[in-house]
């Protein structure tokens, strides 16, 4: 069926939301000011009587005056083709455990969380599940180790020394003989010089002494991109328990640096060694990762979806019955996943059609689809008539069907930023069944990214740069522009040229060299208020620079890179009121409420005056924070606010100008973005009154 569809559209606002009886209201409070005399307000007076007639007048031009101009201006934009920008779905990584032998879960595979309202996710690729699960991660360096477990859901920064050597050791509960191909995401790959060995535990060996694997494979170029490590362990890979009896074990030479870093399991390890000829290098992993599979918050539509039967005639409109649709992380083929046929005959012959972003003069089996409103529109060319031959784009033959094969649609944006360990429960695969072999599933790390539907506000606000800018990228406000249009709530700076003093040479403070022609954007994710200090991954910077790239002036050298960090210490004296802590209040917690607040406050992403984040190179005030971390007025008050910046958290760390003693603002570097430093000094002192 063919119809006028408003999906999507953006609704007009009411100019004047006032109604017949809020006019008449309005109207009889008036007369004892105007006409005193007039004391008669029943619906049976005259006056009355006019005062209603004149409201409903007044109404209808109310009802007239909602539809210009901002109607005109929504109307305009529906013409063009703007609509609001669609959710984007979550996206984490599901790790599967196996039962018995390797088990490949097909990309499709669904798992979601618990609750009366789940939240769905579907895996992108394939993945083969070894019976076996990685359990732990260990660092050691400087003759001890360190538990670094967390990088299995979380950032992780691995420091190298220089002319040093660190091994990053992989524990997995069971052997096996299959190869094993632990793989790591990074958010800041290292520079090329490092040596990667993968060795395996063996015997009595200590750690440092583990034989290296015979054919072991690095598909991440010594860590300066993302890949995966390939090993398959030699007969004599045996288990080994980091700490545990003190005679005779194979780790006492490497003991936990920290109690409370021990690991206490057998294991069996596999290691990294990471060797180090140059000066000190930061190895950032973002995530470590096995048995595990790419998710979103998109589903796929298994099932052929009858859209209708075409009329014949030109332009003709079908709907989707799910929408948005998702998008690939692929700019050749972003809605790949949609695959459109029409069928003629009984029984319907069916011919795919190709999807285009624009239809061609003259005849073709092509048509265009709208992510946002799920629409899929058909061309106009007819070669039965004279005008119809001008069109563009072949028209669907009277009578056939529109089906839809398969498509990929967004369920959930931001309510997919789930916790880690909340996907728990095993969906189906593409074919319909639970995959076999497979006990358990689990997101280690958090879900991320996912967005709502843009508000309509929003949409309205950034129309006009979007008819500015189209898709050509000449000022830094296009290159931004275009960054946030493909990738929705990111922080990213735009560094115009920029000249040392008189001297003439590049302005290269921060490792970021502006010389004419040269084009610097640093973005930083959203990654969610648990990340402090977000970074993009390799991933992250490769997605923008090829997004930007066809969009680019042809002289212009475009660098990506992520932000540089200036953490900021406050310090705060928080003075409490006598009757508070007479009633109970306790000073250690005012001390963790106000640390908190901070912390909230300089979030790179989720902090700054408004909550909706730090802009690079915005300076901090006093005068701000003190709105941010200001007790209740029961509580106490602040008797003491000051802020400075720490040392940078980016190497060189020479500035433009020096660090600003304790004061009332902190002064920041146009390429630099404000976080919070992990020393903050925070006392409570108690009131006399």
């Amino acid at each position: 069926m063919t119809f006028e569809s408003r999906r999507g559209r953006i609704v007009p606002p009411n100019l004047d939301d006032r109604t017949w009886q809020d006019l008449v209201d309005q109207m009889r409070a008036l007369i004892p000011v105007y006409a005193p005399q007039w004391t008669d307000h029943n619906p049976s007076d005259l006056g009355i009587t006019l005062i209603e007639l004149f409201a409903w007048l007044a109404e209808g031009m109310i009802y007239r005056l909602n539809r210009v101009p901002d109607k005109n201006y929504v109307a305009f934009l529906d013409l063009l083709g703007i609509t609001r920008r669609p959710a984007v779905p979550a996206r984490t990584d599901l790790t599967f455990s196996a039962g018995a032998g390797p088990v490949v879960v097909p990309a499709g595979t669904q798992a979601q969380t618990g609750g009366d309202q789940p939240v769905v996710f579907e895996t992108d690729s394939d993945v083969r599940v070894l019976p076996t699960t990685l359990k732990a991660a260990v660092l050691v360096s400087g003759g001890a180790y360190d538990d670094v477990t967390s990088a299995l859901g979380a950032q992780t920064a691995i420091r190298v020394p220089g002319g040093g050597t660190v091994q990053l050791c992989l524990g997995f509960d069971r052997g096996t003989a299959e190869e094993l191909a632990p793989a790591v995401r990074l958010y800041s790959g290292a520079p090329p010089g490092l040596t990667v060995t993968c060795v395996c535990s063996s015997g009595d060996a200590d750690p440092l002494s583990w034989p290296a694997a015979p054919g072991a494979s690095d598909g991440t170029d010594a860590f300066t991109h993302d890949g995966a490590f390939r090993v398959t362990p030699p007969a004599a890979w045996s288990a080994q328990q980091p700490t545990g009896p003190a005679s005779g074990h194979p780790w006492e030479t490497v003991p936990p640096r920290t109690p409370a870093g021990a690991v206490t399991d057998a294991l069996f390890w596999i290691g990294l060694r990471i060797a180090n000829g140059g000066g000190p290098v930061t190895i950032g992993l973002e995530r470590l990762l096995f048995n595990a599979a790419p998710a979103r918050t998109a589903l796929t539509v298994r099932i052929p979806e009858t859209l209708g039967t075409s009329t014949g005639t030109p332009m003709q409109v079908f709907a989707l019955a799910q929408r948005p649709l998702a998008r690939r992380p692929s700019f050749e083929a972003p809605y790949g996943d949609l695959a459109i046929q029409v069928g003629t005959g009984s029984p319907p012959v069916w011919q795919d059609w190709t999807l285009a972003d624009d239809l061609p003069p003259g005849p073709g089996t092509v048509y265009r689809a709208d992510p946002v409103t799920g629409e899929i529109g058909f061309g106009s060319y007819d070669p039965h008539t004279v005008s119809g031959q001008s069109g563009h784009g072949s028209i669907p033959p009277a009578g056939s069907q529109i089906r839809a094969v398969r498509y990929r649609y967004v369920t959930a944006g931001q309510a997919g930023n789930v916790a880690p360990n909340q996907v728990t429960v095993l969906g189906t695969t593409p074919a319909g069944s639970v995959p076999a072999g497979v006990s358990a599933v689990t997101n280690l790390g958090p879900g991320r990214d996912g967005v709502d539907e843009e508000p309509v506000e929003d949409t309205l606000a950034r129309a006009p740069q979007e008819l500015k800018i189209r898709d050509r990228a000449v000022t830094a406000d296009d290159y931004e522009f275009l960054v946030r249009e493909a990738f929705g709530p990111i922080v990213v700076r735009c560094l115009p040229p920029r000249l040392h003093g008189d001297d003439g040479t590049p302005y290269d403070h921060g490792g970021i060299v502006r010389a004419p022609g040269t084009v610097n954007l640093l973005i930083v994710p959203d990654q969610g208020a648990s990340v402090a200090r977000p970074v993009p991954s390799t991933s992250d910077v490769d997605e923008v620079v090829a997004h930007l790239e066809p969009r680019r002036e042809l002289t212009a050298q475009l660098a990506v890179s992520g932000p540089r960090y200036l953490p900021v210490i406050v310090t705060v004296e928080v003075t409490l009121w006598q009757r508070a802590t007479s009633a109970g209040a306790d000073p250690a917690r005012v001390v963790a409420d106000t640390l908190a607040r901070i912390q909230r406050f300089l979030h790179p992403t989720r902090g700054g005056p408004d909550g909706a984040g730090w802009q690079v190179g915005q300076p901090v005030f006093a005068s701000d924070l003190f709105q941010a971390i200001a007790p209740a007025q029961d509580l106490g008050y602040l008797s003491k606010l000051l802020v400075r910046p720490d040392a940078p958290a980016y190497t060189p760390p020479a500035r433009p100008f020096p660090l600003s003693p304790d004061g009332a603002s902190v002064r920041v570097a146009d390429y630099e973005l404000v976080c919070a430093s992990a020393t903050q000094t925070i006392t409570t002192v108690n009131a006399q009154v």
